[in-house]
């Protein structure tokens, strides 16, 4: 971190108390991903990270904290239980251009590739072959590497999520495993 860390250290302070503030509302997770993400990874990145990106997996909307002022720039976006293990089980069981449709649509429909962005975090860093391209950025490819984050809270229910999530069973089999009651992910 070196010469940035006076410009990082209030994104990192604001990290902390968020933890804090968030052990109310029982998360399921909470993942730190975008530049700040990459940039803790060591992943090269164009610019000093300005903004913290943060996913919270909760069903309690956490208002008090998304609406508090953290002293830096944070981006939160919250998932309910559901909504993310709906996307998992669409990378599972759906046929790739069907899941591949369910993700796209949903950018088209917010404005926002979150949806993307979490299943790319759900595959790992072979989201690619998926079939999950890069988001394109005023008509430019973008190239950084979407599946990079870093498990704040939750680490144990995001890996088993993660793995079942990749663990691809196609459509066929959907049915067999609703047959012998192993279709839903029990976290």
């Amino acid at each position: 971190m070196g010469d940035n860390a006076h410009h990082l250290a209030p994104m990192l302070s604001a990290i902390d108390r968020i933890k804090t503030d968030l052990m109310d509302y029982h998360p399921k997770a909470l993942l730190l991903f975008g530049s700040l993400a990459r940039y803790l990874a060591d992943d090269s990145v164009d610019h000093i990270p300005n903004d913290v990106d943060l996913l919270v997996i909760t069903n309690n909307t956490p208002f008090v904290v998304m609406n508090s002022d953290y002293g830096c720039a944070i981006e939160f976006h919250r998932f309910t239980i559901d909504r993310t293990v709906g996307i998992a089980k669409s990378l599972r069981y759906d046929s790739r251009p069907v899941a591949l449709s369910k993700l796209y649509s949903r950018v088209l429909a917010k404005q926002h590739a979150i949806d993307v962005i979490a299943a790319a975090m759900m595959l790992g860093s072979a989201y690619g072959d998926f079939g999950i391209e890069q988001i394109e950025i005023s008509g430019i490819t973008d190239t950084r590497d979407y599946s990079i984050h870093r498990v704040l809270m939750g680490g144990g229910w995001w890996g088993r999520l993660c793995r079942y999530a990749a663990e691809r069973r196609g459509p066929l089999m959907r049915f067999t495993d609703k047959m012998v009651r192993n279709y839903d992910f029990e976290g």
